[in-house]
């Protein structure tokens, strides 16, 4: 398992400049690389291309030998993640040569770097054909670094720093069953209750004003630059609120509970058909479900997804299904018991228990092809004896 270590970098106007240098090698780089594809060359001979072009181009040993030959291991890297869109039936063209503004990363494979802890929270990662860098440590770094790629984004420069390091997470003993939402974020099988942070709407006057006076700038100028990047870092800024938010929850949600089942929604359809999309798309439910799951795994926790439909309609004490509620009703009520409570309650109750049943079946049936495996060893072993 790799974990990654994102840092930010304070580099000075020279090696600035030399990041900026590296930058722009590396995506003319990809671009020369991406032509002799386009030719029908193989990737070793490819790679082999490399020697060639700095031949040509001399400048190109200013960046650092692995960095370059990354861009090759990122080019058919691409590609093959079109082959897997195509096999999936998705309508996909074909590899586009990265323009100037599409460019911002590059990579540290296996050497060229170092990373220095100093006092408190600084740092320097030194950079092979750059220099040394200061970097803001807020968290220590484990294991062996692997790689570490470079990344400019909204005029400031970050560090990501993957190793080979194995975090043990440590779970409750609970089991609860979760039910999304807009209006509370999300609703337990235990009655606990998260509000919605609304993350955009706690931003949307800034954003509104920004907005409008980019749209006020002429096209190409100055002004306009720095205008958008002030828009882009209040969605930056956004974007790190419900990340925090998301990774406060799910950590808390594993630490106390051995088993957590969670619907399981087609956001994608939700957003398309839904006239209340912008909050759907800042709830990022999908991205609290992938969090759990790979949180769960080194905790020995369990995440069970679960199809959400009529979860909301069946009465949890006597199993009878309701006729569909408006979304304005928040209140649960069946027609056949009279058992009452609220609307997301009732849904976290019939999830968590599903949750348990399939969970269940699917270890029944990890255990069921356990023991026709071992079987059909220990009679492969008769035979040849």
């Amino acid at each position: 398992m790799t974990i990654t270590y994102k840092f930010r970098l304070y580099p000075k106007k020279a090696e600035q400049e030399k990041l900026e240098t590296a930058r722009e090698i590396c995506r003319q780089t990809y671009n020369y690389l991406l032509a002799e594809l386009d030719e029908g060359y193989t990737k070793n001979e490819i790679q082999n291309y490399l020697l060639d072009l700095k031949v040509c181009y001399p400048e190109m040993n200013d960046v650092h030998s692995k960095v370059l030959q990354m861009e090759n291991q990122r080019l058919f890297g691409n590609l093959s993640s079109l082959v897997k869109l195509k096999k999936h039936g998705k309508k996909v063209g074909r590899l586009r040569f990265k323009g100037k503004n599409w460019f911002k990363t590059f990579t540290y494979n296996q050497s060229g770097f170092e990373l220095i802890h100093l006092r408190a929270k600084k740092g320097i990662l030194f950079l092979s054909k750059i220099g040394d860098i200061p970097i803001k440590l807020h968290r220590r770094v484990e294991g062996n670094i692997k790689n570490i790629t470079v990344k400019k984004s909204n005029g400031r420069w970050y560090a990501s720093i993957s190793t080979d390091a194995v975090i043990k997470r440590v779970c409750g003993d609970k089991e609860i069953g979760i039910d999304v939402g807009i209006e509370n974020y999300i609703y337990d099988s235990e009655g606990n209750v998260y509000e919605n942070p609304k993350h955009f709407d706690n931003y949307h006057q800034e954003l509104k004003t920004a907005q409008q006076s980019l749209s006020k700038k002429e096209k190409r100028s100055n002004s306009r630059i720095k205008a958008r990047f002030r828009v882009a870092k209040i969605h930056e800024r956004i974007a790190n609120a419900r990340d925090d938010f998301i990774h406060k929850l799910s950590t808390k949600l594993i630490r106390e509970n051995k088993f957590i089942a969670i619907e399981k929604l087609n956001i994608k359809n939700l957003i398309g058909i839904s006239y209340n999309a912008k909050n759907i798309a800042d709830a990022s439910w999908g991205k609290l479900s992938m969090y759990l799951h790979y949180k769960a795994e080194n905790a020995g926790c369990v995440v069970q997804d679960v199809d959400p439909a009529y979860t909301t309609r069946d009465c949890n004490f006597c199993g009878h299904r309701n006729r569909k509620l408006f979304l304005w009703q928040r209140q649960f009520c069946c027609e056949k018991c009279n058992g009452e409570l609220p609307r997301d309650y009732n849904s976290a109750i019939n999830i968590l228990v599903r949750g348990k049943e399939l969970a269940s079946l699917e270890k029944a049936s990890n255990t069921g092809q356990l023991v026709q495996q071992v079987a059909s060893m220990k009679a492969e072993a008769t035979t040849s004896t």
